[in-house]
């Protein structure tokens, strides 16, 4: 367990804190699939969106990250990190009540001034994300045993998966089926989704609270700062997530090329992109396991690897019925490397980064991450232009090729990190088979 939480909390209130953020997960998936994903982007194409309006729906919100520092700022000074975590929280999920009214506020408006409109306010709920994960991740950091952050990163990359699939599908289905309303189809679908969000933040309000560590040598946020660009591990982290988060250049545009390039149904895309997710939740746990057994570095140079060529399936893309045959195998094989990679680094983290001035550490590690590729996404919509100007016509599926340089340059960097008590990538490839077909040979005692 963490130095801070193994003095100060009881074992069965970290247990029922454990058993609240499972919770939470499955309440937490049912929110984010009911107003993100294909859906707020279904939602903006409604709102007359274009490529580049639709790049700035990821880009704009991510400037925000900048606020984690003051979030952090806080933290150090002494305010509850569960009052912040619950302020932000609340605040993020009532903040999609203005997203419904936009239409209704606006009906004349032009279609440029309502996906202006829906940008900032996306912009406005991320804010109070960003203050709430900066305080929620120093909190959970010491709260949860750190021999076993692995296995609960991965049940609850397993949990949120479960409802997460379930939700998509019906909520996709829904809104095939009530096409007819137009855009009241996604009010109804958002306002859904915000009483399971406010559900999960009720949640946080019996989980115990951590004092925070505090630097013996003090100095307080500026030394904390200091600490950050010292730590040469978390140096290198920060080099391999700005990397593989430079994918991001695609990250709006896969929803946007089925749902109006292809013209798939809601449900289809849903059901296309629930096998990625059903995978994933299936193999979080396991990989869970194996990274306490193996280490991070490993399993993040082998997904990553592997997860590497997978766009370039999409140049033979040119139909819905080829999107049905092709890419639910695809994203079965993506699902699995996609769940290795999400637990390592959420365990990682952790490894690289001090009780003590962890939520400022966390703070810059996220700032210079979202900051240097925040640009991407929008510069993902101009790129069939820009390609024109060269004499290439193609369309956004041309983001998805450039996103394979990313996630190769990830893994060269993957390769430098540091952990000591990790073990080698060759070993991990050559026992992997024998623990798919006997996971029980990942369990401590064997």
């Amino acid at each position: 367990m963490s130095d801070s939480s193994s003095l100060t909390v009881p074992p069965p209130q970290v247990e029922r804190a454990i058993r609240l953020s499972y919770a939470q997960a499955m309440l937490n998936s049912i929110y984010l699939a009911s107003v993100g994903g294909m859906f707020i982007i279904g939602y903006a194409l409604r709102l007359g969106a274009n490529n580049v309006q639709i790049g700035l729906m990821s880009t704009v919100p991510m400037l925000f990250v900048v606020v984690q520092l003051a979030a952090s700022v806080l933290v150090e000074r002494g305010v509850s990190r569960r009052t912040l975590t619950i302020i932000g929280s609340l605040a993020n999920v009532s903040g999609w009540a203005l997203v419904i009214l936009i239409p209704y506020l606006a009906p004349g408006a032009a279609p440029a001034l309502k996906v202006g409109a829906l940008i900032g306010v996306i912009a406005l709920v991320t804010l109070f994300a960003q203050v709430s994960g900066n305080a929620r991740s120093s909190w959970i950091g010491d709260l949860i045993p750190a021999g076993f952050r692995g296995t609960f990163f991965g049940r609850l990359n397993m949990y949120a998966g479960i409802i997460g699939v379930v939700f998509a599908l019906l909520e996709g289905t829904f809104l095939d089926h009530v096409k007819h309303m137009g855009i009241e189809a996604f009010s109804w679908l958002f306002g859904f989704g915000m009483l399971f969000g406010l559900t999960s933040v009720l949640l946080f309000v019996p989980q115990p609270d951590c004092p925070l560590a505090r630097r013996e040598a003090g100095g307080g946020f500026v030394a904390s700062v200091r600490d950050t660009f010292a730590n040469g591990a978390l140096r290198l982290v920060m080099v391999y997530a700005l990397l593989w988060s430079m994918q991001s250049m695609a990250g709006p545009f896969y929803a946007t090329y089925m749902l109006r390039d292809l013209e798939m149904p809601f449900l289809g895309v849903g059901a296309v992109n629930a096998v990625a997710t059903l995978t994933l939740l299936l193999s979080s746990p396991f990989w869970g396991r194996v990274v306490d057994r193996y280490g991070c570095r490993p399993v993040l140079i082998a997904c990553t690897l592997a997860l590497a060529p997978v766009p370039l399936v999409w140049i033979w893309m040119n139909s819905a019925m080829a999107v049905y045959a092709a890419v639910p195998a695809i994203n079965l094989y993506g699902g699995f490397a996609v769940a290795g990679i999400s637990v390592a680094m959420s365990t990682l983290i952790y490894k690289v980064t001090p009780s003590a001035g962890r939520s400022v550490q966390f703070a810059i590690y996220s700032t210079v991450v979202v900051l240097a590729v925040a640009p991407l996404p929008t510069v993902g919509g101009y790129l069939p232009r820009l390609l024109e100007v060269v004499g290439v016509h193609y369309d956004v599926r041309a983001t998805f090729y450039f996103s394979v340089l990313f996630m190769l340059a990830a893994a060269w960097a993957a390769r430098r990190l540091r952990e000591p008590d990790s073990r080698q990538t060759r070993e991990l490839m050559r026992n992997l088979p024998g623990h798919l077909r006997r996971p029980r040979s990942l369990r401590p005692e064997d």
